[in-house]
């Protein structure tokens, strides 16, 4: 009569995981900052492990990744650097690793994506053009791989509901915030924040209110021109819209720098009006088409926060006009606060 029992015990206990780890799984370009945020989280849980993953590539460009240890019955976070070596092929490698990891038992998939190409893309702004930030969505989640994606500063708040998973749009101004209450010492006096078109408007005026509701805000009014074919990259300042900037420090924040040519165009017409100096602040700078050269050129400050893989030796040349700020506690408080039952993120926009 016991041997039921005792069969179905059995089974039990070796149907039970083994460990109650949580992987860390990082991509190429990614690797060191989830070293840190592995670091930082076994200081507060020793549940959490990092694993580098890899990737071959075949002569014909085809992609293969490779996971070196087991996943099965784990939750992973997947740190993912989308614009490395460029947006396709990440976008590629996404995919190809997400569908390893179903195939590999993995009890859930989150994606920590510091930076998220295609958002700008949201939109049918002429005929016969796609909705590529959709497009990139739907692709993400095919087959209902991912659980959740971990980000920054998606081009609109909207974007969101692209998805029909969870997205936390993590804000870079929790980051530039305390970096400008260091340097200025709280002392705003002299600081006025400026959006550098009417879309950076509402993400402006966030970021002025943290810094204080005394710091006054303005709108560079600008008008496009010298379109190439795709419309795309190229802009002059027109007219600023508030406060006078004469002897001011003025910070222009916005969410990206590509090319520069926008912040730049901006910056010039700042100084122009009488600036004392002019500071870009971005969460993601991407700097294509070689606008460090022509940044190395200008005379502005760019402060930016790493979403984008940047190596030593990269920071090291730009150092005379470029600052990155650290977002390792931010994302590790991010997965930490989701990795619990019960947990809150959304604290952190607080």
């Amino acid at each position: 009569m016991w041997a039921p029992f005792i069969i179905n015990l059995l089974f039990s206990m070796n149907t039970q995981p083994t460990e109650d780890s949580i992987v860390l799984l990082s991509s190429p370009g990614m690797h060191e900052m989830a070293d840190r945020i592995t670091k930082m989280l076994t200081s507060r849980d020793n549940r959490f492990m990092h694993c580098m993953a890899d990737y071959n590539v075949f002569a014909n460009g085809e992609i293969k990744p490779h996971i070196p240890e087991t996943v099965r019955g784990k939750s992973v976070y997947f740190l993912h650097p989308m614009l490395h070596p460029d947006p396709n092929v990440a976008v590629m490698k996404l995919l190809l690793t997400t569908d390893a990891l179903k195939r590999a038992s993995a009890s859930s998939i989150s994606l920590v994506l510091p930076f998220i190409p295609y958002l700008r893309q949201d939109r049918k702004d002429e005929p016969r053009v796609p909705i590529s930030a959709r497009v990139l969505a739907d692709m993400i989640e095919t087959n209902h791989k991912v659980d959740r994606i971990i980000t920054l500063d998606m081009h609109a708040d909207q974007e969101q509901g692209f998805f029909s998973i969870p997205v936390d749009n993590l804000y870079g101004m929790v980051v530039h915030t305390a970096y400008f209450k260091r340097k200025y010492k709280d002392d705003f006096s002299s600081v006025i924040v400026a959006a550098p078109d009417f879309g950076g408007a509402v993400r402006a005026r966030r970021f002025a209110a943290r810094l204080g509701s005394e710091v006054p805000v303005l709108i560079i009014e600008k008008k496009r021109v010298g379109y190439k074919d795709d419309g795309a990259n190229s802009a002059e300042t027109m007219e600023l819209i508030g406060p006078d900037v004469t002897g001011k420090d003025v910070i222009m924040y916005d969410d990206m720098i590509d090319t520069g040519g926008s912040i730049m165009a901006a910056g010039k017409t700042l100084l122009e009006k009488g600036a004392k100096s002019v500071c870009a602040v971005v969460t993601h700078g991407l700097f294509s088409a070689e606008a460090e050269k022509r940044f190395k050129q200008a005379d502005m400050q760019v402060v930016a926060v790493e979403t984008i893989p940047r190596d030593a030796e990269y920071c090291n040349e730009n150092e005379s006009w470029l600052c990155f700020l650290s977002i390792d506690k931010l994302v590790a408080e991010s997965i930490y606060e989701s990795s619990l039952v019960g947990g809150s993120v959304s604290k952190m926009f607080e």
